[in-house]
């Protein structure tokens, strides 16, 4: 039985996809005249912002990010807490499993989300990209959890959607699951362990 699970938090605890892509594409048409659809915006989820903007060569010291953060604002109604995530939640922790976030997300963006659908007091840790020297898909943000938690990585299990997420358990030697609710098509052919509903989290405790 696992000690620990750690989540993603967009596509994994939040559906966030369209507010983050629309955010993203009103910063590219403002600053820098780049107009795109969403569904040509879908390479950058899970993505830390720095690559995402170097892949149009943009590198203006995190000014696009800042921007790009602040236009999520502007659709927060676009995100809701995937069905089931709450109830699997409170579930683990009646039965006394830590519960920790790793994401890419800065503390600032954690703070406007998640604590905005109430459901920080579940989680024991959060490990944001600016608590890390090398973000996901480095194994840094999942090694300072177990760090944290004091537990062996072969007691822990880490959940999310992307590629990168998959990299990072790998990376740390972590068990992971893909949350086929929040994947695109290319992570489900890369990973052969997923949950299809949060609910079928519990069945491994």
């Amino acid at each position: 039985m696992y000690k620990l699970i750690i989540f993603d938090i967009d596509g994994t605890l939040l559906n966030t996809e369209k507010a983050v892509l629309k955010g993203l594409q009103k910063c590219l048409k403002i600053h820098h005249n780049i107009e795109t659809s969403l569904k040509e915006l879908e390479f950058a989820i899970g993505m830390p912002g720095d690559e995402v903007f170097s892949h149009y060569d943009i590198y203006d010291n995190g000014f696009s990010y800042d921007k790009w953060v602040k236009y999520i604002d502007d659709f927060k109604n676009d995100i809701e807490l995937f069905d089931g995530i709450l109830d699997t939640i409170k579930h683990l922790k009646e039965k006394n499993i830590t519960l920790a976030i790793a994401t890419s997300k800065t503390r600032w963006e954690y703070e406007n989300t998640v604590n905005y659908f109430n459901i920080n007091q579940y989680f024991d840790y959060v490990v944001c990209i600016d608590d890390v020297k090398y973000p996901k898909p480095n194994a840094e943000p999942l090694l300072k959890i177990i760090e944290y938690a004091h537990v062996d990585s072969s007691d822990a299990l880490f959940l999310g959607d992307t590629c990168f997420d998959i990299q990072c358990a790998k990376n740390a030697n972590i068990d992971f699951r893909l949350a086929l609710w929040g994947a695109h098509e290319k992570c489900k052919k890369l990973c052969d362990n997923y949950f299809s509903h949060p609910k079928e989290i519990c069945s491994i405790i």
